[in-house]
């Protein structure tokens, strides 16, 4: 195992970002330590987000040096996709003018076939929303327990990779945009016969809202679940009118323990695949996207010629 400096990422505003496919602790020990100690040394802002075994074998690796780090358990911190990078967002901006420096362990056992390719979106987006954060950080991927595909997701994701050796380029890794309009291309199953609809024909909502909050209330879902489909059914119905046109349509039905709200209509109203993902400037106004993920566990999108699909899902 060769020392973990790297010349790709070495301009100090540009993000570093390396997928790390371990074997186990010993491996995570040799790799990481070196990694977090550089950053002590440096005053850098550094943590570890990661799964319990890990955080106990650095903590013990770095004797002293640990009560400089904060250490995080995964599973608390890696809940949703956009509201991961949101609190990392917040961390890096609260510890400017330092840099942050994060062993990260996103949790993939025990998710979806769909959640699992919004949380492989989720690290390519980090590319392009912390790109010029200055931010250091390794995400670690235990060979022993994930699926091929997972690990063949980190090398799409992580400019760099460290398997064995390295780190070195990763000849797999495809940008943000391109990775995140692959996501959307995976063909989307139509809604059941069983799902029920409405036309959105303008912007005064109160229906469609009435129409949204009387099933999800009937299916069970609770006040602050349901409160969350409304909101984000109208900033999406509005998007869709003003944007697209009228009518557009939304179609409401249950799949697999989620609440499904789907709105569609004519035109392209979605500006990029990467829409919604990055925190907004604080000049950018209204809700927008980057609101709707935050309230939804799992937001969709398509456009075709037939004009544009987002369907939105949150657990029951």
């Amino acid at each position: 195992m060769t020392s973990p400096s790297s010349p790709v990422a070495d301009h100090r505003d540009a993000m570093m970002h390396r997928g790390f496919l371990y074997r186990d602790e010993e491996e995570v020990v040799d790799i990481c330590v070196p990694f977090l100690r550089e950053g002590l040394a440096a005053d850098d802002a550094v943590a570890v987000v990661a799964a319990t075994s890990n955080i106990d074998a650095l903590r013990d690796a770095l004797g002293p040096d640990a009560k400089a780090v904060q250490f995080e358990e995964a599973l608390s911190w890696y809940q949703h996709p956009v509201k991961t990078i949101a609190a990392y967002d917040s961390f890096v901006k609260a510890e400017k003018p330092r840099r942050v420096r994060v062993i990260a362990e996103p949790v993939w056992q025990g998710r979806t076939p769909l959640e699992v390719v919004e949380w492989a979106r989720y690290e390519s987006i980090v590319n392009a929303a912390f790109a010029h954060s200055g931010a250091r950080a390794i995400c670690c991927y235990d060979r022993r327990l994930l699926h091929p595909e997972i690990l063949a997701y980190a090398r799409q994701t992580h400019p760099e990779i460290i398997d064995g050796h390295g780190p070195e380029k990763s000849d797999a890794y495809t940008d943000p945009g391109p990775f995140s309009a692959t996501c959307d291309r995976r063909p989307l199953p139509s809604a059941p016969r069983t799902a029920e609809s409405v036309s959105i024909v303008s912007t005064d909502l109160d229906a469609v809202r009435t129409f949204v909050a009387e099933r999800a209330s009937r299916h069970g879902m609770g006040h602050d679940a349901l409160r969350n489909m409304v909101a984000a059914v109208s900033e999406v119905s509005t998007t869709a009118i003003r944007h697209g046109g009228a009518p557009a349509r939304l179609a409401t039905w249950v799949h697999d323990g989620d609440l499904v709200c789907e709105i569609s209509g004519p035109g392209h109203w979605y500006p990029d695949a990467l829409w919604g993902f990055a925190p907004p400037a604080d000049s950018e106004p209204g809700f927008g996207l980057w609101g709707v993920r935050m309230l939804c566990d799992v937001v969709q999108m398509q456009a075709d010629a037939d004009g544009t699909l987002i369907r939105l899902r949150t657990r029951i």
